[in-house]
This record gives structure tokens, sequence and C-alpha cells, in this order.
């Protein structure tokens, strides 16, 4: 009996070892979607994302608590503990076996935490275009077209500034915090599938995190938790970017898991939205991306366009940079390299940088819908 028992064992050591053999196969699978992006799109991404994470976002949205969050914290909290309770049994009692447990089971459970992944989530990023979804034309753009898009978006953004509330500071303020915030996003979602269904959907509502500060200090500020479908904002930075913060993890949870893409749904979906913050905070969002273009390209064309902006807007620009500077640090180099490899190892060759290719959605669309600010 006692032989039988030891050989049951050492097999199941053995396939917990053998499960590595998820992550090649995960791999194989992406690599096929990714060279065949309309049947990704259709059977995948329109079909069978939607199929298993509208459920399981829509019964994770029932806590009004981030459930990955207090995952993660459990789990970060217990694998230490853990360990070191076996290395302590190992030195003491000298049983060596149990810590090769433990490694097995970790094993098994990053093994399949990388396949489940892959399986519900990473394979968007083998989709189908935003642009062709949505018939947008991308062309090569000059810094001039640049220039007017920049021009444009500080005509707008001033101008919702305008009718924004403020604090006792002059910063911008959005009435009832976070939680109205949170509370009133889909609205933008609501309005915009009208023109692009493939955006529509029912899903939880996004999440505040309780570590929002922790966060801040990593330098991110929303995740998309795709086994648990939720939308999870860090509610402590400034409220003028709250808002398109929350748009952005939500056109995660829709499936569109390219970060330029994600940042143009989050501006289409704030500027659709009937709320003035919203559209303030998205326009705000445009703005400064389309400005660190600008930048990169003409320092000069930069602070001409810079001295047209309102009183108000660069109040909250100077709160916003106020708000970062306290968070400079190793910690914030750490998670960007850590995002970059991330974004690498799924396809995006630019990593961090491939943020700024939004600025070719904005122009085409631009191009095509506000023409006369090209030809000034």
């Amino acid at each position: 009996m006692h032989i039988k028992k030891s050989a049951d064992k050492k097999r199941n050591l053995k396939y917990k070892f053998l499960s590595v053999i998820l992550i090649p196969l995960a791999m194989l699978i992406k690599l096929v979607m990714a060279n065949n992006p309309l049947f990704t799109e259709k059977v995948y991404s329109r079909g069978i994302y939607k199929f298993i994470m509208q459920p399981v976002s829509i019964l994770t949205g029932l806590f009004p608590f981030s459930v990955a969050e207090i995952a993660l914290i459990i789990l970060v909290v217990y694998i230490p503990i853990r360990f070191v309770y076996l290395i302590i049994k190992v030195i003491v009692k000298g049983e060596g076996k149990l810590l090769l447990q433990f490694l097995a089971n970790m094993v098994l459970i990053g093994s399949l935490w990388f396949f489940v992944q892959m399986m519900v989530w990473n394979i968007n990023y083998e989709r189908l275009p935003y642009s062709e979804l949505a018939n947008i034309n991308i062309q090569d753009s000059s810094v001039d077209d640049l220039e007017a898009l920049c021009r444009w978006l500080v005509d707008e953004t001033n101008e919702l500034r305008e009718h924004v509330s403020e604090n006792e500071d002059g910063i911008m303020l959005v009435e009832g915090g976070y939680k109205s915030v949170l509370k009133r996003a889909y609205k933008g979602y609501e309005v915009l599938e009208q023109d692009y269904p493939f955006l529509g959907g029912k899903y939880g509502p996004p999440k505040p995190v309780l570590l929002s500060r922790l966060m801040s200090h990593s330098n991110i500020i929303g995740i998309y938790s795709c086994l648990t479908g939720e939308a999870n904002i860090d509610i402590d930075i400034p409220e003028m970017t709250l808002a398109s913060t929350v748009m952005h993890e939500m056109a995660h949870q829709r499936g569109f898991a390219r970060e330029d893409e994600a940042n143009f749904i989050a501006y289409k979906a704030c500027t659709a939205h009937p709320d003035i913050d919203f559209k303030y905070s998205g326009s705000v969002m445009a703005l400064q991306y389309s400005m660190n273009a600008l930048y990169a390209e003409s320092p000069d064309r930069y602070f001409d366009v810079v001295s047209n902006y309102s009183p108000g807007y660069l109040r909250d620009l100077e709160a916003q940079i106020e708000y970062w500077k306290q968070f400079q640090g190793i910690t914030k180099e750490v998670a960007n390299k850590m995002n970059d490899t991330y974004l690498k190892l799924n396809g995006q060759e630019d990593g961090v940088k491939s943020y700024g290719r939004m600025i070719d959605l904005l122009l085409a669309e631009y191009k095509s819908s506000y023409s006369e600010y090209m030809s000034r």
C-alpha cells in the first residue's frame, strides 16, 4: 500500500512538472491565430471571448471591490509565507520532498495561468486592427498635419474646460468624486456602440483599486484583469484624467488588447459621453498624446501651440505634473520595463512607445472630419 502511494505521488509530481508544456502550446495557438486575423476577429474576439468573459465580468461585478486585487493580495502574502515555512521544515526535519512538491505546484499554477490568460485574453492582440473595423483610413501625415490636429484639440479642450466644475484652487473637480465617474462610465459606450456594434456588450462596472497609491508609485493607472473581467482603476490620480483612464480599461474589457487602440477607443467613448467631465477628460488625453508627438518633431511648434492653452487647463496641467513628481524613482522605472516587456511579448514591437500610434488614428479621423484645420 505504501509503495502504491509513493508511486502515485511520484506520478503526480511528474505530471505537474510536465504541465510546463502548456506554455509552448498556448504560444503555438496564438501564432496560428496571428496568421488568421479575420478568423480571430469573427470566431474568437466577437465569439469565444465575449461568450466567456461577459458572464464572468457580470458575476465579479456583483462585488463592490476588485476580486482580482483581493486574490492578488492573498497570493502575495501566502506564497512567501508558505515558501519560508517549507524551507524551515526542510532544514529542521530534512523533508526535502516538501520543497520539491511546492516547486511542482508553482510550475503547475504558473503554466495553467499562462495558458488560461492566453486563451481568454492575449489572442485579442491578433484580431483585426481597429482602423479596419471602424473604416478609418490611415495615411502618412506631415508635421503640419500634426500641428493642425493639436490646434484643434487645444480649441476643443479650452472650450470644454469652461464648463467643468472647479475646487477652491481652480482645479478641475468631478462632482461626486471617483464613485460618480465609475457609475456613469457605461453611458459613453452605450452611445458609441450605436455606430460601432463591436464595442457593445454587457460587462461588470469598473472597480476602484484599494492600493491605488501603490499603483501610482509604479506609474500604472489602470489594469484589466482578464481572469475576472474587471477594469481596475487607480482612483488616486488627478480627476482630469480619471474618466479617460476608466474608458481605456473598459476598452480592454471589450476585447481590444492593443494599447494604442484602447487609447483611441477611450477618447471616442469619452467624446460620445453625454457629460462634460468625460468629454473634457477624453479631449485632454488626446491633446497630451498629440502634443508629446509634436514636441518630438518640433519643439518650436510645440511651444507655439502651448501658448494657446486656457488658464483653466494650465492649472489642471500643473496639478497633474505636481501629482506625478512625487512618484519618480526606481519603482516607476521597473514597472515601465515590465510593461514594455509584456507589450513586446504580445506583438507590439515598439513596446511602451506603441502608445504614440494613437496619433495615426486621431490624424486619420480629423483629416476626414475637420479638414478646415488642416488647411490653416
